[in-house]
């Protein structure tokens, strides 16, 4: 389970960064522009691989009974989630009127995990990052943070139709990637 908190600790520490712009500045300084992002990228790699395996190191322990409805909560929120996810890809007028919507993408994706899982490194995954996308929030709004100014046609519906992919692609490799299959035939 310390691997598991480390991970998600580390991640969203590493994406708070984003929230305080004379901070990446500074970040972005030390590393070079040109380099920012590939660091970026990599460190971000590092984080989601230490939770994957501090998620598959984490033993089951109980903590509390989700709801009956929960699981079929978590597939709505899960969807939101990741039509979110998409307005974050692309640059439509969705993306500015959300301002945060990766943000929102990791709160409406924890509410629904938790909603539907009860066990402790599920607690500290979930609720990790939903700590973490609502410190996101607070802080880029405090810091004036907005997305890029640029907007795009057509990015708007191709930023649902991609998020609404990305949960069918991912709803198929749940079971492969993170050890829980979404569906159980049979």
């Amino acid at each position: 389970m310390i691997l598991l908190a480390f991970g998600v600790f580390l991640t969203a520490l590493l994406h708070l960064v984003a929230a305080v712009p004379s901070l990446k500045a500074r970040v972005k300084a030390a590393t070079g522009e040109r380099a920012y992002g590939p660091v970026f990228g990599l460190a971000s790699l590092a984080g989601i691989a230490v939770i994957v395996l501090g998620w598959r190191a984490s033993d089951f322990v109980f903590i509390y009974d989700p709801p009956e409805w929960g699981r079929h909560a978590n597939f709505l929120l899960t969807l939101i989630a990741f039509i979110c996810l998409g307005i974050f890809i692309f640059r439509g007028r969705l993306r500015q009127r959300l301002r945060f919507p990766m943000a929102y993408a990791a709160i409406f994706w924890a509410s629904g995990h938790l909603l539907a899982n009860g066990d402790l490194a599920s607690l500290i995954l979930f609720g990790g990052f939903f700590a973490y996308a609502l410190a996101h929030l607070v802080i880029g709004t405090a810091n004036g943070v907005k997305p890029s100014p640029e907007v795009r046609e057509g990015h708007d519906l191709i930023s649902v139709v991609i998020g609404i992919a990305l949960y069918g692609v991912m709803a198929q490799l749940h079971g492969v990637l993170i050890g829980v299959p979404v569906f159980q035939l049979g």
